[in-house]
């Protein structure tokens, strides 16, 4: 049987994480499509890849056995949907969905048609990440108190579609762009139950640039502030009964802990293993591949996902406005 892999949408995330990925296994593939409504678009993903080009997955007269979504948010349903009826394992973009039922039937969808449905949450494979999963999973730190999150950088993401910034965009801004990846490493870090508390954006009449975010991790507090408008702190610190985490958000191998003692508070920084630019679109690929035939365990998988699309549903639905212009908040 032949072995093909189509990817739908070919913007900036297919460009500069799938596409390149691909393009160094593709001898083991017999196909490989390129799936965009955008000629342009097509044409910059075969100039990466070897492949085929379509401008829709419904023309592609093949079976396929992986198709990777990286279209704008609105479409990964509707993508995905007829990715799983045509019985093909997929791998989407985050968010995977944008409203909950959506994700719950595909969920469902997948489990009926036995396929792998996963989701790119890149900092799942983070090296701090999976070193604080172990310390965390087997009570190093103690229970969790608090985490304080501040993340921000001015927006330069080289968007294709413009899909996000449409009139009648819902739900692109910083909390689906940033705010998806912070909660999923939460929750893949905690696995906790969510309680909503506030929300405060500036996002009512386009998309959100600047969002402060009050939530209950199980009877932890957790307050989140994200900005595309200008530089933030860029740190989380991760408060517990016995130590104090502290991370770089964009220092993938490295993290400090203050452990407390009635005696005194003593420091030390963990150095991991460094990543290159290639390590997760290479590992992510590799990790979807092997999980559709049992040889590794998928690091997200759409059901793990879900409680974040469910906060993030609460989050947007109870959100207030800035009593102020972004700039002066």
């Amino acid at each position: 049987m032949s072995r093909s892999i189509a990817v739908v949408g070919c913007g900036a995330i297919a460009q500069e994480y799938h596409l390149r990925a691909i393009a160094k296994r593709r001898h083991e593939f017999d196909r490989v499509w390129v799936v965009d409504p955008n000629e342009r678009a097509r044409e910059t993903a075969c100039s990466i890849v070897d492949a085929e080009q379509c401008v829709t997955l419904a023309e592609i007269p093949e079976d396929l056995q992986f198709v990777i979504v990286a279209s704008p948010n609105n479409n990964h349903f509707s993508a995905t949907r007829e990715a799983l009826w045509r019985n093909a394992n997929v791998l989407i973009e985050k968010p995977f969905v944008i409203w909950p039922d959506e994700g719950r039937e595909l969920i469902r969808l997948a489990e009926e048609r036995h396929r792998i449905l996963a989701v790119n949450q890149t900092r799942r494979f983070f090296p701090y990440t999976q070193e604080l999963l172990g310390r965390i999973s087997r009570g190093e730190f103690g229970a969790l108190k608090s985490v304080v999150h501040r993340e921000g950088v001015k927006l330069n993401w080289p968007f294709v579609s413009g899909a996000s910034f449409a009139r009648n965009a819902q739900r692109t801004g910083v909390i689906m762009d940033f705010g998806v990846h912070v909660l999923d490493f939460y929750q893949y870090l905690l696995s906790p139950m969510w309680t909503f508390v506030s929300t405060t954006h500036d996002g009512f009449n386009g998309p959100e640039g600047l969002a402060e975010i009050m939530l209950e991790a199980d009877n932890a507090s957790i307050s989140i502030k994200l900005s595309r408008h200008q530089q933030q702190e860029n740190k989380a610190y991760l408060d517990f009964e016995n130590a104090r985490v502290s991370i770089n958000v964009f220092n993938f191998s490295a993290y400090s802990v203050t452990s407390h003692s009635e005696q005194r508070n003593s420091s030390r920084i963990v150095r991991l293993p460094p990543i290159d630019s290639a390590f997760l679109p290479d590992t992510i690929l590799s990790n979807f591949l092997a999980a559709t035939t049992g040889q590794e365990k998928i690091m997200c998988d759409a059901a793990s996902s879900l409680p974040v699309i469910e906060i993030l549903d609460k989050i947007y639905k109870f959100a207030n406005h800035y009593p102020e212009a972004p700039g002066k908040v």
